[in-house]
């Protein structure tokens, strides 16, 4: 947990979630991390609201020229948050939620998460860029990423090889894809991005998407 910064550099973080100490529990009750502490003592939680309130904030950074686009991006971000179309259908696939099972889903969860992925994909078309809401990165692209990402790899190991965004496949531009590989390019995305097969042998154990240990977990030994 971090104060409000005045600059993105200024984070730090020392919570061992191990053993989380009195001063984090007493001022986070629930105890859930990520948390953000802000300047006026509020604590934001939850992955997606602690980006909208980052995205608020004045790092003295020209934001994304965004016109009217601005709403529905907060508005689409927020439905993230509530786990959205694009999210719940991923979760259905792989597993009936957060859990990963070896069999493909029945046709109407594949056809639930490919119109999912067919409305992310007319989506960019609309938008005529590289991401979801035009030529610039936004808060919406970071929601999802990091699911499309795990849901991509769990679906090739568990689903017999299922390739998201597949579907749009019909010789044409794949702009769902073009999207995913673009978000994979950048930097944060590569430097964040755990092993593959390490990720996949702590999903092989577990049969969990949402697996963590807390005490013997690292980065390195997933």
């Amino acid at each position: 947990m971090a104060d409000a910064p005045r600059s993105p550099s200024s984070f730090e973080v020392h919570v061992d979630l191990s053993d989380k100490p009195r001063e984090f529990l007493e001022k986070c009750p629930r105890g859930l991390v990520p948390a953000l502490e802000l300047g006026d003592g509020r604590i934001v939680t939850e992955s997606v609201r602690i980006m909208h309130a980052l995205d608020a904030m004045d790092f003295g950074v020209d934001a994304p020229s965004l016109g009217g686009a601005r709403e529905d991006v907060e508005a689409f971000t927020s439905s993230c948050d509530a786990y959205g179309e694009f999210v719940s259908a991923g979760l259905e696939f792989v597993g009936g939620g957060w859990g990963l099972v070896r069999r493909m889903p029945r046709p109407a969860t594949v056809e639930k998460l490919e119109r999912a992925v067919r409305n992310l994909d007319a989506m960019i078309s609309r938008a005529n860029g590289a991401y979801l809401f035009g030529a610039e990165l936004t808060v919406a692209d970071l929601a999802i990423y990091p699911f499309a990402e795990r849901f991509q790899l769990a679906m090739r190991e568990f689903q017999d090889g299922y390739e998201l965004g597949a579907s749009q496949s019909d010789g044409e531009a794949n702009h769902f894809t073009r999207w995913l590989a673009e978000m994979r390019r950048r930097d944060s995305a590569r430097a964040l991005r755990p092993d593959d097969e390490k990720l996949l042998a702590s999903w092989r154990r577990t049969g969990r998407l949402d697996y963590f240990d807390y005490e013997t977990a690292s980065r390195e030994h997933p």
